[in-house]
């Protein structure tokens, strides 16, 4: 494995844990939530920078229906992302306070509730695409991870899991900006709340490995 790959796998680990950081502000403080947004667009813009030939290639090459799916996400992840930016500057106390932003907050948190919530499903499905690439690479350092019946098993009870999580924390409301404000137990243990969120964030990675998987496989048939 080279250093650029090295590089790209940290990069990938460190958004993933931020991303589930982010989503619990109402844990971690509203302060610390500005930070870690500040620090996950740095690793974001650092992605993007990483991964640059993807850009170079949309226009070359035949589209599948996988690239076109695969394309399609990545670049509602994008606006997903670029929406955040725009918003925290809109709504930031902290970390932005001394821009001469005055106004729209109302926008602003309209956006930054949307955004969120689409970047971590789109996120969870940008995982799930690459998690083939992403395995393989583990069973180099880890053989035999992953593989098995046992591992099946807990896989489909984490999306179980999952589904239940996504439903009883109606983050669709959120998605498509039916409920404006954000309902948070504050009776429920921290680790709960994340293993919620972790759990979902699999459902979905689970949901798009396997299309994606299925959709290769049917290609390579016709």
């Amino acid at each position: 494995m080279n250093r650029k790959m090295k590089l790209k796998i940290i990069v990938d680990i460190l958004m993933t844990v931020l991303l589930l950081l982010l989503m619990g502000y109402m844990i971690t403080g509203e302060t610390a939530h500005e930070w870690l947004g500040m620090g996950m667009f740095a690793l974001f813009l650092l992605h993007n920078f990483l991964n640059i030939s993807w850009y170079r290639g949309l226009i070359k090459g035949r589209y599948t229906i996988y690239r076109m799916f695969h394309t399609l996400v990545n670049l509602l992840l994008l606006s997903a992302m670029a929406s955040l930016m725009v918003s925290s500057l809109i709504l930031s106390r902290y970390v932005f306070a001394w821009l001469p932003i005055h106004g729209g907050m109302e926008l602003g948190r309209n956006m930054h509730m949307a955004g969120a919530y689409w970047a971590f499903l789109l996120m969870s499905v940008h995982l799930g695409l690459h998690w083939g690439m992403i395995m393989g690479m583990i069973r180099k350092m880890l053989p035999g991870i992953g593989k098995g019946i046992v591992w099946k098993i807990l896989a489909g009870a984490a999306a179980a899991y999952g589904a239940w999580a996504f439903v009883k924390n109606d983050l669709l409301s959120y998605m498509l900006l039916r409920n404006l404000f954000v309902f948070f137990d504050y009776d429920q243990p921290a680790l709960w709340f994340f293993a919620e969120y972790i759990a979902m964030m699999e459902l979905w990675a689970c949901i798009a490995y396997y299309m994606a998987k299925a959709g290769r496989k049917k290609q390579g048939a016709g």
